[in-house]
């Protein structure tokens, strides 16, 4: 008997079906992305080469992504890439995957009024994307990025490389404030911007979490404590320290504590005014404060 010749329709329906049945989310467009980065082609190539022959040089790679998928590898981490506000970055175990409510927090900044260049500091900057992207769209800002883990700074690194940033961003290693503290002792480095997307998910809710992101994405960027609130109300307490006159503080946080944290910003005296920002879901997932 004949072996059986695999075309891309072939691979693309057989894979998506086997998702399905293992209840992968977005079976089809999975299969596509997977089988398209192999191939080196977009998904709208696969398609215009419907018919083309994929051979073992190719199918025995394949099949190993889709048993990594199946394990809920998330697809992501299996080509190492993440399209974010139509720019292409680098992802690995070693830093949280871009979210869609962050595009929000980046575009909140952006639209925001100023009339010179800007000093910013990014907190946690993970996989540099915020840093990254803001640098893309405002050249003549300065930037800092820190962040505790070293692993997240080299994809960060990495990530400016590609987007030829590398002399707008200054990567910092430490815990959120404590590189700033370092390299200026007497309190004299103050930003128009402080920008961070914090952890906030509650201990408690490990079991309520997919396993495409409780299984493999870093932990130190997504738990925050019995509350989920750890990180924020360290941020909301340290930040007017290191904020200009009418600067800005802009967090990303859970979609239930927004109530929360507009309490905690309007008891901190040096904030004058707190925004609630809505993602595209409708729910309040930005909150931008300002000083004095």
């Amino acid at each position: 008997m004949p072996k059986k010749i695999w075309r891309v329709v072939d691979l693309l329906d057989w894979t998506s079906q086997y998702f399905e049945q293992n209840a992968i989310p977005n079976p089809r467009l999975d299969a596509e992305v997977l089988l398209g980065h192999l191939l080196g082609k977009s998904r709208l190539q696969l398609y215009l080469d419907f018919e083309m022959p994929v051979f073992s040089e190719h199918l025995t790679p394949f099949r190993e992504l889709i048993k990594k998928r199946i394990a809920r590898t998330p697809v992501s981490y299996l080509t190492n890439r993440k399209e974010f506000m139509s720019l292409e970055f680098y992802v690995d175990e070693r830093v949280l995957i871009p979210r869609p409510e962050t595009e929000q927090l980046i575009e909140t900044i952006l639209t925001t009024q100023t009339d010179k260049p800007q000093r910013l500091l990014e907190l946690g900057t993970g996989s540099g994307v915020i840093a990254t992207i803001l640098a893309v769209h405002q050249p003549e800002w300065d930037i800092t990025a820190t962040d505790l883990s070293e692993d997240a700074l080299a994809v960060a690194q990495k990530n400016a490389e590609t987007h030829a940033c590398t002399t707008q961003i200054e990567f910092l290693s430490g815990d959120l404030f404590e590189p700033i503290k370092a390299i200026n002792p007497n309190g004299e480095a103050q930003f128009d911007w402080i920008v961070c997307n914090p952890p906030y998910v509650k201990k408690t809710e490990w079991d309520s979490l997919s396993p495409d992101v409780r299984d493999y994405e870093p932990e130190i960027a997504l738990f925050a404590g019995d509350d989920g609130l750890a990180v924020i109300r360290r941020l909301i307490a340290e930040a007017p320290e290191y904020l200009a006159p009418n600067g800005n503080l802009i967090l990303e946080i859970g979609e239930t504590q927004s109530d929360t944290v507009r309490t905690l910003i309007n008891t901190e005296p040096a904030y004058c005014s707190c925004e609630l920002v809505k993602d595209y879901a409708e729910k309040e997932r930005i909150v931008l404060a300002r000083v004095s």
